[in-house]
């Protein structure tokens, strides 16, 4: 028995050699791949149908028929030779990759039998030994030593010499469970790619389906003697910077359909520790794509008239029911994934609040844009917002320029602005406090401005942003008490928040100028290459920011005099497969003078809205809340958003965990389900209050997958002030900091 331990000691040990010397080959594949929906919500099932095709337990699929030139375990070049479609109007090729179990981690970070750890996370057992191509093989049953998610259970095959020749069992990741089947093949003193097969279950947000692709090796794999140029470094390096962008672009279902192997490549193929530049090219020949023939793997369709359709940007007749709500319009010649012209029309219905200022608000905008590339264009907004209350029209208008790491925008107008302009309060979840609970939370000024700002970005590593803004600022009183329900019978707060450093409630009437300069690095970030494209790992470096606000008197007649610097440490790490953190450093003081008007104050974000949407640690857009992606957490103060704005100097520090497994889920046996336990501790120091104020929290994140459940202790000075409870929108915590 111990001879046969001895196999899996050996396969621990030599695999980063195994993976090395698998290069220089080349062979014929058939990958064929399918997914379907099992569920969708109610409400989108109208629009799958008639827009893309897609029909609930209805098989979509392709096959694709290739050559692959693999220069390394993470270097191939597909010549693509024929793509069938199954139920999908426009296939594209399925690229062949490689299930690499010799890495330490594959998927989403999950732990491989082969991890250089293995031992103390498998429990091995020997199974059986059999002849396999002439060869000795030894088959082991895996066994996870903790019942968590991100460890594999089945039969391992090894080699005698150590090398992976199969797996076949399951593995359960973020609520994801994946059916393995692999199987190698005896060639050249290696075990090479044979057949694989993935099979995924799962869901998120309401929608659940599955997901199946296999891979077939057909006839001999046989050397190939790359030229040296195919797999060098490019001299043209290119860098995605607009991360965030592309995150938020819009995205069909028919689109996540054809990224489901995309996802499979990132999680079960790339191998960032590899000092080799990745490569994927493709080389596609001219044939004309067709209908597949259906077959045991394509099962005959539900539906014949129900096709995928893969298309993000559509023409459409105009119909008058499109103003109802947001919507594109595109004119001009379709160039590969942009129309050269476009209108935006933002629809008054998803952009209406209510706050005890205004009253009940719309805003209704035009966008005009005209593209060069699909983040390069011109546009000029203008935007009116009614405030049916005061019986106002006010609005802006604006004028940008943008490219992938460039951005330019100047803006004029008559608009409201809040107190605090980096940690704004959503104003559609101020309407629901403020209706619901008598609790209006959200602090506005009048102002009548004008600004330029200018966001560049140098690489990955390094930003700068740049603004400057002349207003004249006009205090806004409550005009109205109206709610929906009378909760504990509360008496609307001012308009014009004080603390214990301003309590002068308003302002005078003034004028303002004011600059902020951002500079963002990450001194640390480790990079590597794909085809030409540099690629980022977000959580290798943190995010160091330098920030230097300003106001400015006598110019342009401001009447604001003070100076701000402030220094920021943000850093998210996985600590292991189950456990990930993130924490921010903040710490600034105003020299010089300090302000005068509460509006330019240091404001930190806190509330006490019982909805917040605000995500853990890289803010987005949701409900129509918004922060800047390199603020990394929100500040989870649970008290009055303004009670502690600071004019002098300030420390802040946040953190939170997040575990797949910590007490709540193994004592429920919640594992199955999505979700993860959360710590929180923060802390604040202001001593010009003499306050150091902290939060000790603990909370669920991906209750019934889309709510995140928190209780928050705080207290100040050491004494305990009470406990409170929050709902929030699901997390789902990103790992690194998401360039600017």
């Amino acid at each position: 028995m111990n001879d046969f331990q001895a196999v899996v000691d050996l396969a621990i040990t030599k695999a980063p050699n195994h993976a090395a010397q698998i290069r220089h080959l080349q062979f014929d594949v058939e990958i064929t791949e399918k997914g379907r929906f099992d569920r969708f919500p109610y409400l989108g099932k109208q629009r799958l149908q008639k827009f893309e095709g897609i029909k609930i337990g209805q098989w979509y699929g392709k096959q694709t028929n290739s050559h692959v030139y693999l220069g390394a375990m993470n270097q191939m070049i597909h010549h693509v030779k024929s793509v069938q479609g199954n139920q999908i109007k426009y296939p594209r090729p399925t690229l062949f990759f490689w299930s690499d179990f010799y890495q330490d981690f594959v998927g989403t970070q999950c732990v491989s039998p082969l991890n250089f750890h293995a031992r103390s996370y498998y429990q091995y057992t020997f199974k059986q030994t059999f002849q396999l191509q002439g060869q000795a093989v030894y088959q082991f049953t895996v066994t996870p030593k903790m019942k968590t998610d991100r460890l594999f259970t089945g039969i391992l095959t090894l080699s005698q010499e150590g090398m992976f020749v199969g797996f076949d069992g399951t593995v359960e990741s973020d609520a994801i469970d994946y059916r393995i089947h692999i199987q190698n093949q005896y060639k050249y003193e290696s075990w090479l790619p044979r057949m694989a097969n993935f099979n995924v279950k799962g869901g998120v947000l309401g929608i659940t389906g599955e997901y199946e692709i296999e891979e077939n090796v057909q006839g001999e794999i046989q050397f190939w003697q790359p030229r040296v140029h195919e797999f060098e470094n490019s001299n043209k390096i290119n860098e995605v910077l607009n991360i965030s962008e592309r995150a938020f672009d819009e995205t069909y279902v028919s689109q996540l359909l054809a990224n489901l192997h995309q996802g499979l490549i990132r999680k079960w193929k790339q191998r960032p520790q590899s000092a080799l530049q990745a490569v994927d090219s493709i080389i596609i020949e001219p044939v004309q794509q067709k209908q597949a023939l259906h077959s045991a793997f394509f099962p005959a369709p539900l539906d014949s008239s129900s096709i995928a359709y893969f298309d993000t940007l559509r023409k459409s007749p105009f119909r008058l029911d499109q103003l109802i709500f947001s919507k594109s319009f595109y004119f001009g010649k379709k160039r590969a994934d942009f129309y050269p012209f476009e209108i935006y029309y933002k629809s008054p219905v998803f952009d209406s609040n209510f706050n005890t200022v205004e009253g009940f608000v719309s805003n209704a905008a035009l966008v005009f844009r005209k593209r060069w590339a699909r983040y390069h264009w011109l546009e000029t907004e203008v935007l009116g917002r009614r405030s049916f209350g005061l019986n106002r029209n006010t609005g802006y208008i604006k004028l940008r320029y943008k490219t992938e790491n460039f951005d330019i925008s100047a803006s004029q107008g008559d608009y409201v602005a809040q107190y605090n302009p980096d940690n704004t309060i959503s104003p559609e979840m101020n309407s629901l406090s403020t209706l619901l609970l008598k609790n209006n939370q959200m602090k506005i000024y009048r102002k009548q401005y004008w600004n330029i700002s200018m966001l560049k970005r140098f690489s990955a590593r390094l930003f700068m942003k740049v603004s400057a803004e002349s207003a004249f600022r006009s205090q806004m009183d409550n005009t109205t008490g109206y709610h929906w329900v009378n909760y504990l019978n509360r008496t609307f707060s001012s308009n014009n928040p004080t603390n214990d450093e301003s309590n002068k409630e308003g302002f005078d009437n003034h004028q303002a100028f004011i600059t902020q300069f951002t500079l963002g690095f990450r001194p640390f970030l480790t990079q590597s290459y794909l085809n030409s494209t540099r690629q980022s790992d977000w959580g290798s470096s943190p995010l160091i920011q330098i920030k230097y606000r300003a106001g400015w008197p006598e110019v342009f007649g401001s009447q604001v005099d003070f100076q701000m610097l402030e220094f920021s440490y943000v850093q998210n790490l996985a600590l292991s497969p189950w456990v990930k953190s993130g924490f921010i450093l903040n710490s600034g003081t105003f020299f010089g003078r300090s302000p005068e008007y509460f509006l330019d104050y240091k404001h930190f974000n806190g509330g006490l809205n019982l909805i917040q949407t605000g995500d853990m640690l890289a803010s987005h857009r949701l409900v129509g809340y918004y922060q800047n992606f390199t603020s990394g957490a929100n500040q989870r103060l649970n008290v009055n958003h303004y009670a502690y704005s600071t004019s002098g100097t300030y420390l802040e520090a946040l953190s939170q965990f997040q575990f797949s497994n910590l007490w709540l889920k193994p004592i429920l046996g919640t594992k199955k389900a999505y979700m993860k336990e959360l710590l929180i501790a923060n802390a604040v120091y202001l001593p010009k209050q003499k306050l150091f104020y902290q939060e000790l929290g603990y909370g669920l994140d991906g209750v019934i997958k889309v709510l995140r459940l928190e209780a928050i202790a705080n207290f100040s000075n050491g004494q305990f002030n009470y406990i409170g409870f929050r709902v929030n929108i699901n997390s789902r915590i990103r790992i690194g900091n998401i360039p600017e």
